[in-house]
C-alpha cells in the first residue's frame, strides 16, 4: 500500500492547529454528506491518529518549522501498519509520540 500523504499549511498556525482544523473540516463535510465525503475515511483516520499519538510540544521544540509561520513543505503521512510520520521538505523527522502515563504502584506494592 502506498503511503497516504497530506500536505499541511503552516503559514498561519502550528502543526497541531493545522491538523486539528483539517480534521474538524473533514468531519463537518462527512456529516453534511457532501460529494466525496465517503472518500474521507482514510484521511480522517490519519489525522485522528496524529492528534492522539504525536507529542506536538516536543515536535515544535525540536523542529521550529512546525511552530508555524513558515513556508516549508510539511506533510503528514502513514503507511499502514505504523504510526503517523511528519516530513519537512521531503525529509522524515523523528517520531515523537506522547508518553503513556506511568502506572503508580498501588498501596502495599
Amino acid at each position: 500500500m502506498n503511503p497516504l500523504r497530506i500536505r499541511l499549511d503552516l503559514s498561519r498556525h502550528c502543526i497541531e492547529t493545522a491538523i486539528r482544523r483539517r480534521y474538524n473540516r473533514l468531519v463537518n463535510r462527512a456529516l453534511r454528506n457532501e460529494p466525496g465525503a465517503a472518500d474521507l475515511e482514510t484521511e480522517l483516520e490519519l489525522l485522528q491518529s496524529a492528534l492522539e499519538t504525536l507529542d506536538f510540544g516536543r515536535l515544535r521544540t525540536e523542529f521550529t518549522e512546525l511552530g508555524g509561520h513558515c513556508s516549508d513543505l510539511i506533510e503528514l503521512e502513514t503507511e499502514k501498519p505504523g504510526p503517523p510520520r511528519i516530513r519537512i521538505n521531503g525529509k522524515p523527522v523523528a517520531r515523537f509520540s506522547k508518553r503513556r502515563p506511568r502506572r503508580l504502584p498501588a498501596q502495599g506494592e
